[in-house]
Formats: C-alpha cells, sequence, structure tokens
C-alpha cells in the first residue's frame, strides 16, 4: 500500500495543490450569468438520478453531464452536512445558504478537474520526465483566464481539463503502444464530450494526428491506415463507452437525446450569435479577428512568449520534443479553425485552445533552461512573476487582460467582460454608501413588503441599486448579504422606488435613460481603473 502511494506521491501532491490554490475566496468571488440555470438543471438531474427518472437528466444540448454530476455530488454532501451539524435541511431563501452551497458545488468542481490534472502530469512524466511535467503543470494551473475558469459553474474549465488530459493520454499511446494509455485517453475524451459538445472535435484530430504519426514512420499511407484503425476503434469504443454510461437519460431515450444534441450544435453552436461590445460596438459576429484579439489580450505573457520561442527553436529540439510539438500544433491549427468559423464567438471559448498552447510553451521554457543549466532554485526565481500575478489578480482572475497590450484599462473597451468583475470594490463601496446615508440593513422582509407598505416609506430606509438584468443576476447575492437591495432596472415599478443606479464603463446605458434624470455621483475601480459608473436619481424623495 505504502509503496503504490509512494509511486504516485507527486501526483497526489499535484491534485492538492491543484485544489488549495484554488480554495481562498472560492463560493464568495462570483456568480456567473448561467450559475443559477446550472444549478436548477443541477437538481433537476439529480432527481432525475434518484427518482430513476432516467429521462429527466437530459437538461440541455450542452450537455453539461459532469458538470451536473459534479454539482450534484456536492449538493447531497452539503445537505448531509448541514442534516448532521444542524439537524435540519439547510434553510431555504437564506443568502448565507447560498454561499455555502456554492463553495461545496465549486469545490467538488475544482477537485474533479484536480483529478483530471494529475492524469495529465502522469502522462507529462511518462514521456518527457519530471522537469518539464511539473514545469507545464505549474503554468497551466497559474494561467490567469484558466484559474478564473476553472473555478465556477460552468463548462470550460472542465472540458478543457479533460481534453488536455485526453490528448496527453492519446500521445503516451502513440509512444508506448499500451493499451492502458489508449482506454485512459478514451475515458477522458468520454467526460470531454459528455461536458460539452464542442469536444467532438477529438475525434477528427485523433484520426488525423495518428494517421500523420504512423506515416512519418511507416512512410506509406496504407499501412499507416493499417495501423491506426484498431487503436482508433479501441479508443472510441471506450469515450462511447463511457458517453452512454455516465448519462442515463441515453439509456431511455436515446433518438431524443442524440436530436437535442444536434440541434444544440447547428442551430446554436454553428448558426447562433451572441451579441457584445468588442472595440467598443455592439456587434453580432466579431469576425475571423477575434479570437487572435482573444489570444492576445487574455494569455499571459509566458504562454506568448513561450509558445512564440517553440516556433523558433523548433529545428533545435530533441526528435522526441519536435514530434510532441508537431502533435499540439496540429490541435491547435485545427481547434483555432473550429472557434472561428461559427457566429457565436465568446472569448472563454478559447481555453482549451490556451492549455495545449502552454503545454507547447512549456517545451521552449524547459529547453531553454538546459541550455542555461538552471537548476531548481533558478526556475523557482523565473517562476516568481506568476504567482506575484496570481496574488495582485486574486480574487478577480476573470479581470486579467494582457499588460503587454494595455492590460485591464484598455481591456474592457476591447473584450467586454461577459461576467462581472470588481464585485469586491463595488459592494465596498456600496457598504460605505450604507453607512455613510444611514440606511438600515434589510434582510427579512422582501422588497415588495418595503415598498407596497406604508406608502412605499419602508424601502427609503434600505439601500436601493438598479442594474441591467444581466448584471443584475451576477450581483444580487452580494448586495443581500449587507442588507442592500439590488434591482433590475427595466422593472419600472421597483426602479422608481430606487434611489442609485449602476452601469459598467463598456456599456453605460445611462444616456438613453429616458424615464428618469441620472445624476453622475462617482466611479468604483478596480485596481486603479474604472469600472462601474455611479448614478443617483435626480429628486428621488419626491418619487413616493
Amino acid at each position: 500500500m505504502i509503496k503504490n502511494i509512494k509511486k504516485i506521491k507527486y501526483e497526489i501532491f499535484v491534485v492538492l495543490f491543484f485544489v488549495l490554490i484554488r480554495v481562498p475566496d472560492l463560493g464568495n468571488d462570483n456568480f456567473n450569468t448561467d450559475v443559477w440555470r446550472w444549478k436548477a438543471r443541477t437538481y433537476d438531474f439529480g432527481n432525475g438520478v434518484f427518482t430513476l427518472d432516467f429521462a429527466h437528466t437530459l437538461q440541455t444540448y450542452h450537455p453539461g453531464v459532469t458538470l451536473m454530476w459534479l454539482a450534484g455530488f456536492g449538493v447531497k454532501a452539503f445537505n448531509s452536512y448541514y442534516q448532521l451539524s444542524e439537524h435540519t435541511l439547510p434553510l431555504e431563501n437564506n443568502v448565507n445558504t447560498y454561499f455555502q452551497l456554492d463553495f461545496v458545488q465549486k469545490l467538488f468542481i475544482v477537485a474533479g478537474e484536480a483529478v483530471a490534472i494529475a492524469f495529465a502530469f502522469h502522462a507529462l512524466r511518462k514521456l518527457f520526465g519530471l522537469r518539464y511535467s511539473l514545469i507545464t503543470i505549474f503554468l497551466i494551473s497559474f494561467e490567469p483566464f484558466y484559474l478564473a475558469l476553472s473555478r465556477v459553474i460552468h463548462l470550460e474549465g472542465l472540458v478543457s481539463t479533460f481534453m488536455l488530459t485526453a490528448i496527453l493520454w492519446f500521445f503516451c499511446y502513440l509512444n508506448d503502444r499500451n493499451i492502458k494509455s489508449l482506454i485512459i485517453s478514451g475515458f477522458f475524451s468520454g467526460l470531454s464530450v459528455l461536458t460539452k459538445t464542442s469536444a467532438l472535435f477529438l475525434i477528427p484530430f485523433m484520426a488525423l494526428s495518428s494517421l500523420l504519426y504512423y506515416y512519418r514512420d511507416e512512410k506509406s499511407i496504407v499501412k499507416a491506415f493499417k495501423s491506426v484503425f484498431k487503436p482508433l476503434l479501441v479508443w472510441f469504443g471506450v469515450l462511447v463507452l463511457t458517453f452512454f454510461a455516465l448519462w442515463p437519460a441515453l439509456w431511455v431515450k436515446p433518438i431524443e437525446v442524440f436530436q437535442t444534441l444536434y440541434s444544440g450544435i447547428v442551430d446554436i453552436g454553428v448558426e447562433g450569435d451572441h451579441i457584445q461590445y468588442y472595440f467598443g460596438k455592439l456587434v453580432d459576429n466579431p469576425g475571423p479577428s477575434f479570437y487572435f484579439v482573444v489570444l492576445g489580450l487574455r494569455s499571459s505573457i509566458y504562454l506568448l512568449v513561450g509558445f512564440i520561442g517553440v516556433l523558433i527553436v523548433r529545428g533545435k529540439l530533441p526528435e522526441y520534443y519536435k514530434r510532441f510539438l508537431d502533435y499540439l500544433l496540429i490541435f491547435i491549427f485545427f481547434y483555432f479553425i473550429q472557434l472561428t468559423l461559427p457566429t457565436k464567438k465568446l472569448d472563454r471559448y478559447i481555453l482549451p485552445l490556451i492549455t495545449i498552447m502552454l503545454a507547447a510553451s512549456s517545451i521552449f521554457f524547459v529547453w531553454m533552461f538546459e541550455r542555461l543549466r538552471f537548476g531548481w532554485k533558478k526556475i523557482a526565481f523565473f517562476m516568481i512573476p506568476v504567482l506575484l500575478t496570481t496574488a495582485y489578480l486574486h480574487p478577480d482572475y476573470l479581470s486579467y487582460y494582457n499588460p503587454a497590450f494595455g492590460g485591464l484599462r484598455v481591456g474592457i473597451q476591447v473584450l467586454e467582460p461577459k461576467w462581472t468583475i470588481g464585485v469586491r470594490p463595488l459592494i465596498d463601496y456600496f457598504r460605505n454608501v450604507q453607512q455613510k446615508d444611514g440606511d438600515t440593513p434589510s434582510y427579512n422582509v422582501s422588497f415588495e413588503q418595503l415598498v407596497y407598505t406604508h406608502r412605499g416609506a419602508g424601502v427609503k430606509t434600505v439601500l436601493t441599486v438598479a442594474f441591467a438584468e444581466k448584471y443584475y443576476s451576477q450581483v444580487w447575492p452580494f448586495f443581500r448579504k449587507i442588507g442592500a437591495w439590488p434591482v433590475i432596472e427595466n422593472l419600472t415599478p421597483f426602479a422608481d422606488k430606487t434611489k442609485y443606479f449602476v452601469y459598467p464603463v463598456w456599456d453605460d446605458a445611462s444616456k438613453i435613460e429616458k424615464r428618469y434624470t441620472l445624476l453622475y455621483v462617482d466611479s468604483v475601480k478596480l485596481r486603479g481603473v474604472p469600472i462601474y459608473n455611479v448614478y443617483v436619481k435626480q429628486n428621488y424623495d419626491k418619487s413616493f
């Protein structure tokens, strides 16, 4: 037993390391625009599993199955702990419950990613030894965009991690011809597709990359086809088995499941759009330049320098690194095309590409360290900026924009933050406003009670702040935690009773507000950069 543990001591360390760097402020950092949908889907999915109503585990076209399994286990663990410690179920409609449950659900998601990352680390250690594997996993774990998206209740962190692991283990098979490597790759490929249908890209990628790999050795396309057929069949079989085994809806209504997936891919994933601000203008489709811009602004300097560097020194690399790099470049090239062709484009969709590019970038740094004869102490010193960047951003990792291209100040005007950033300074600002205005925290009554009792006099004693709906859905738990009432600005009956209005600087709609006269009072800043403009409604007292 002890001997077996010693064999995977580095993998255990990777799991603990990955989780621990994500625990601080986990569950108290953000609620993304889709989180309430995913929480509802998770409950419905869990009910379908535990009541044996398997058809109910078909919740969405994404399909998000791994997310719902992990988040569902989080719900079960949270409820069980609460019953043991408090002898009752968690209180519903209690703001503290939202944050506590969010922490537990995210912790299960992070733990799932950590196990997958440990498998990725093990594959790299088998292939290239301890130095390259540690550097690669270190850079991936601390990459700001990946760090941000791997600690939320959403799909990108999971699918990126599973795809990375599947790709690395498939390359292990190409090198060692060990069927275990193929099975592990197939399993994580199945998890990838269960998470998001964009991972179907793995099927043509594995076929093409393995064909080219065998062709390099065989020098015959016919022999390469013969060599690749059986391994691909095994890999695909494991993928399909994993896909069916972990999604109960496929056991009872497979046709409806595949119809839903197909509709999601064609109608929404390829032909759908997503209106967003791009270079300060609202656009349906930001065009073919979009992911080049995303790569520049959302990637770390280490990623870009390492990737450019490895392309320059490719000819000087040892053959084993060169083969691996070519394998990764096939993925990078074709996945970039897959991202660019659909009209629906979002910055977070690039995350699987970023993790693979980091694996390529690490080759350059390891090659450079070997040329310069760096030991572990010098390597650690070289990596200090990675840790400093993480500490500087914490916990607002989604606010990262590459400083080489203007950083946060420029980035928010080029790529709209689709998920709210700067929530902590926003809440700190209004906590001070609450104290300055002498507002009374409101916890035990509804906003309707405040508005519609005693001619609305009750609402005048509490802090009220209006947001556009897509921002309201992300900030309301934080405001309720301090006893303030956020409202949706286009709900006029509530907006009539609201004193403050807040707009992000990249989406300031105050100028087109026709119902009220709004007076600018201040800006909320994140690391010295204005993020939110705060307005007060003129003649607020007369609105009652």
